[in-house]
């Protein structure tokens, strides 16, 4: 097992393991574990952004949402009610 995608458990394992305590040279060791982790984070935000129409950053998106809102049913009325009575046979 690894250190998953804590980057500071990476970087530790990375620094010790390479016998010199110096910080990784691959900058594929800081793009997997510390770039990539916020990029998903600010993908995934904007997606859910714009499946529930919410703001990205304190701005209103253009478009959206996906995620379909049940409207309220409105309180039957009187009318509705009469009906409902008169098609009623006991």
């Amino acid at each position: 097992t690894g250190p998953a995608m804590n980057p500071m458990l990476g970087t530790a394992w990375a620094v010790f393991a390479s016998g010199k305590a110096t910080f990784p040279e691959g900058s594929e060791h800081y793009f997997v574990y510390w770039l990539a982790p916020f990029a998903a984070a600010l993908v995934a935000s904007f997606g859910y952004a714009v499946y529930s129409g919410s703001t990205y950053f304190g701005k209103k998106l253009p478009f959206g949402p996906i995620k379909a809102v049940a409207k309220p049913s409105a309180p039957p009325t009187e009318e509705k009610e009469k009906k409902k009575k008169g098609s009623k046979k006991d």
